[in-house]
């Protein structure tokens, strides 16, 4: 992999990275509910004298560690995910730029822009190609250690991680409804926009840095 090449792909991952936190915390902040994940790291924020950032962090590297014996190891896109993801939320969250909603229709606003922003943070950061993140990873682990299907497996660790999260004050409602029905059309687009655009970047800036086959 080139030099080149390399460093777009860092900045791919991170900018998306940094897109999800920021959609995340728009939907945290619409306070209708949110995805489970943040429901469960919300949660345990209730009785941690931790950061809802610092909780994902801390709750990516038990599942590498838990992933590890289901014969799934981390790369380096796992670890920037544990990482990054938790840093730019409390970045985003430090920041205050965003006030908060004073009204339902900017409740809803708030939830919608969440969605799309981290849909599209969820694309670019797939289209690095620098490996899944520490939940992936887990999912697949379980599926090849369970014989079952990986939408069943990832189904089953979403409502438990939610069920859970709930249970200890995470924030359900009808945004987590709504996160449901649409991060999936909302990441699928922007897949087809990243794998349009980005990758056919990535294979050009390749194959323009590679040595032609008739140098000495």
């Amino acid at each position: 992999m080139t030099t080149t090449r390399s460093i777009l792909r860092y900045v791919i991952i991170l900018t998306g990275l940094c897109l999800s936190a920021l959609g995340t915390n728009f939907a945290l902040l619409a306070g209708l509910g949110t995805d489970p994940w943040t429901v469960f790291h919300a949660g345990l924020a209730n009785y941690l004298p931790l950061t809802i950032g610092q909780i994902s962090q801390l709750v990516g590297i038990v599942i590498i560690l838990f992933s590890y014996p289901l014969g799934i190891r981390a790369q380096i896109g796992t670890f920037l995910n544990m990482y990054f993801f938790g840093f730019f939320y409390d970045m985003w969250n430090r920041l205050g730029l965003f006030p908060a909603p004073t009204s339902l229709f900017i409740q809803c606003l708030y939830l919608v822009v969440g969605v799309i922003v981290l849909g599209a943070g969820l694309g670019l950061y797939i289209s690095a190609g620098l490996g899944a993140g520490p939940r992936d990873g887990l999912t697949l682990g379980l599926h090849r250690r369970l014989g079952l299907s990986i939408r069943f497996v990832r189904s089953a660790m979403e409502l438990a991680v939610l069920l859970v999260g709930y249970l200890i004050g995470g924030p359900v409602g009808i945004g987590t409804l709504f996160y449901a029905l649409t991060i999936g059309p909302a990441m699928q687009c922007s897949l087809q926009l990243c794998n349009h655009y980005i990758s056919p970047f990535l294979a050009a800036e390749t194959e323009k840095l590679a040595p032609s086959s008739d140098r000495v």
